[in-house]
């Protein structure tokens, strides 16, 4: 049955907004699917990962790059772990900025506090369309009062792990086409978006 949910994920979702995007231009990447105007979703051999960039389109010029994100195991994969340090962006101009830590999360966190909530507010994305999933309470990046926050993040197929992740980008956001990239045990996660100056307007 799951496998079944699984394999109809990405049609579904990509039908149900159909009207909304058919005016945007979709990524080409094998695996990645624009499924709104702020929201990718991408569906690879090891994981399943939405990524919402509303908020980093409203931040251009700014140094913290928020993006809302979810995670869950692809149908077969069994139970792929994320590690913290294998989570990076790549820039326009190609510098590649890692997650930044739990430490310096909570040292900024009055700072990026509203803009942070202002992100979450996207999500759900996957969940909107599988029911079926639980959350999971595992996540990279904690508030000061949130809990713990992992270094590893295990996902599986009956559950979906959200929640920030953040970046400091020494200089500001500019516009263009950015990436989100995972390293996983088998295969790597890269998933493009693109920040256009006037698109939340």
């Amino acid at each position: 049955m799951t496998r079944t949910i699984h394999t109809l994920l990405l049609p579904a979702l990509v039908l149900a907004v159909a009207c909304e995007t058919s005016s945007r231009p979709s990524t080409t990447e094998p695996g990645t699917q624009q499924v709104s105007r702020f929201a990718v979703l991408y569906e690879g051999p090891e994981l399943n990962v939405a990524l919402g960039y509303f908020q980093a389109t409203r931040s251009l010029g700014d140094e913290w790059l928020i993006l809302a994100v979810e995670l869950t195991a692809a149908a077969g994969s069994g139970n792929p772990i994320v590690d913290h340090s294998e989570i990076v962006v790549i820039t326009p101009d190609g510098r590649h900025i890692p997650l930044m830590s739990q430490e310096e999360f909570r040292e900024n966190y009055a700072e990026i506090r509203v803009p942070l909530e202002r992100s979450l507010r996207t999500l759900p994305i996957l969940g909107r369309y599988e029911r079926s999933q639980m959350p999971c309470d595992r996540w990279f990046l904690v508030s000061p009062f949130g809990g713990f926050a992992y270094e590893e993040v295990a996902v599986n197929t009956f559950q979906v792990c959200s929640g920030p992740l953040v970046f400091r980008v020494v200089g500001g956001i500019q516009p263009g086409r950015w990436r989100l990239v995972i390293d996983l045990e088998e295969s790597r996660v890269d998933i493009p978006f693109v920040l256009e100056a006037e698109q939340y307007r």
